[in-house]
């Protein structure tokens, strides 16, 4: 989970109050947020991936003042009518296709915002953003740039100055020569055009979702910001923008809104407008075990930035713009609870005759999981929810029927994965800024389709392992594989040259016994490597826990 630094001296200004270090260290938790220690200007702070409206100083302290009472109840922002526009060409729906911006004015940028803003962009784009694939940010200086803006593509041979850099480079040489290029260029990779976002003179703003031009280079001179955000999905750069804007109004910044012109329809943002939801009481208190009065459900709501009022025996409850994670009463049920305090909640014993044990195949794992440490082996904990580029696209495979969700809310979480070793890969990707070695372990479920069940899929528990180093080969991971079934046990199995699309040719294994595979593995293919941005050889298993755990629990 992302940790942000906090400036004790700024944070106490935009509370409102002296607090100590101590007190913050007793109170933030109660929050939500996870304390993770002291700094010579103040402390750190975990806050939780579905608050990233808490990602920056002004956010955190925002809803601090309301939980102790100093400020509560709903955060209202105006809204000032412009004349700025931005066209949003055909040419770039195929390739990214959404942006959303707004206008701030009256910033004074100080230190203290300045490194606030530049840890708020770089959080949420791992968090919220999706590492820059679902979302990327844009901060530009007003002053040097006319609009109307276009957002638009252009072929790689068309050149700007990339921030950071002197000297005009093509679109190309940024993503293959700079580091922000090399870092997130394959969000763009098979594009024949990138996304490029320019002024009425052709003066380039940024090239989304890779870097800005150094023409609007923010710096403590600037006092007026022009905010994009573009991505591929619509819901996503909408709530980033609203969480950008409040957190600079929040510094005392006037905000003024922009017109997005698409081909078919014309978007105006921000709107900061807060959403209504209904709340009933009884289905407060009931899910609590609490017997609140509907004023004490207000007040604490308050207290966590709402404003809500009784209607009819139901309160209608105002969420602020900037809370993404209000989605249903349960979660205003949770902000209560919050409010009210974890702490004060008595422990009970339900009154229940059962008498529980672990599943045996959870212990079977949990040891199998000690026994890989041995390996050297560090363990991850993966979603099961995926999505097709990277369970078949990414690996070299050819699509084939999975799970999938029904009215999925973003593309990135779309189906359930059928096999482990792609959600290693992820993991390879997200950390090529790590030395190597980088060899990890997941013990994790899959489903598989299987018409003979019920619900016509089934859950299995696999097991995974990849090894990345310079050395990393199909004789390494192929005696990986040996050793481990030799030690749990596992005899008469017999092993065989695979034939999978995510191996190279000839360095693919098949151990099987009576029919049903135990494991396969070998080298990934150079061009699956590419598709994950590695630079690095990597060799992979993957293993059936449910078909190990019989074959050990039958002898």
């Amino acid at each position: 989970m992302p940790v942000i630094e906090v400036n004790l001296e700024d944070f106490n200004r935009l509370v409102g109050k002296e607090l100590s270090i101590e007190y913050l260290e007793e109170r933030l938790p109660m929050l939500g947020c996870g304390w993770e220690g002291r700094t010579e200007e103040g402390f750190e702070i975990e806050v939780f991936p579905n608050r990233p409206d808490m990602l920056s100083i002004e956010g955190l302290a925002r809803a601090f003042s309301s939980f102790i009472g100093l400020r509560t109840g709903l955060r209202t922002y105006e809204v000032r009518e412009s004349e700025y526009r931005v066209r949003v060409e055909e040419r770039v729906s195929s390739i990214r296709p959404y942006i959303v911006s707004a206008v701030v004015k009256g910033v004074s940028f100080s230190d203290d915002l300045i490194r606030s803003i530049i840890q708020m962009q770089e959080k949420l784009h791992i968090t919220h953003c999706r590492k820059r694939r679902k979302a990327s940010i844009g901060l530009h200086d007003l002053e040097p740039i006319k609009f109307p803006l276009t957002y638009t593509s252009r072929p790689r041979d068309f050149r700007f100055i990339p921030l950071d850099e002197r000297r005009e480079m093509s679109l190309e040489e940024i993503l293959r020569e700079t580091e922000k290029g090399r870092e997130y260029g394959w969000i763009l990779e098979g594009k024949e055009e990138y996304p490029i976002l320019m002024d009425s003179k052709g003066m380039v703003l940024s090239m989304p979702p890779i870097i800005n031009s150094i023409h609007t280079r923010i710096d403590e001179e600037t006092r007026d910001v022009f905010i994009d955000v573009t991505g591929t999905d619509e819901k996503t750069i909408r709530e980033v923008l609203n969480i950008i804007v409040t957190t600079f109004a929040e510094r005392g910044a006037e905000v003024y809104r922009v017109r997005n012109i698409y081909p078919d329809r014309v978007v105006e943002t921000p709107n900061l407008e807060p959403w209504r939801m209904r709340l009933e009481p009884g289905y407060v208190n009931r899910l609590l075990g609490l017997s609140l009065s509907n004023r004490e459900i207000v007040e604490y709501l308050e207290r966590m930035g709402f404003s809500a009022r009784e209607e009819g025996g139901v309160l209608e409850v105002w969420v602020p713009c900037y809370r993404t994670d209000i989605m249903h009463p349960m979660d205003l049920v949770e902000e209560v609870a919050i409010a009210y305090g974890y702490d004060r909640f008595e422990p009970e014993i339900p009154e229940i005759s059962t008498i529980g044990e672990e599943d045996p195949l959870e212990v079977f794992s949990r040891r199998l999981r000690d026994f890989l440490v041995g390996y050297g082996l560090m363990e991850t904990v993966t979603f099961i929810l995926s999505n097709k580029e990277k369970l078949f696209h990414r690996m070299g495979l050819e699509e084939e029927p999975v799970a999938e969700t029904a009215n999925p809310k973003t593309e990135e979480y779309c189906v359930l994965r059928n096999w482990l070793i792609p959600s290693l890969m992820e993991v390879l990707q997200n950390n090529r800024h790590h030395p190597y070695p980088q060899n990890l372990y997941e013990v994790g479920d899959v489903i598989l389709l299987d018409p003979r069940e019920e619900t016509g899929a089934r859950t299995c528990r696999r097991l995974a392992i990849v090894l990345c180093h310079s050395k990393a080969s199909f004789s390494e991971v192929k005696a990986m594989a040996e050793s481990i079934l030799r030690n749990l046990g596992v005899e008469d199995y017999t092993t065989e040259e695979g034939d999978h699309g995510s191996f190279i040719e000839g360095r693919c294994f098949l151990m099987r016994r009576e029919g049903e595979t135990l494991c396969f593995g070998g080298e990934i293919r150079p061009d699956v490597l590419e598709n994950w941005g590695l630079e690095m050889p990597v060799a992979a298993l993957e293993m059936d826990v449910d078909l190990l755990f019989h074959l050990l629990e039958d002898q």
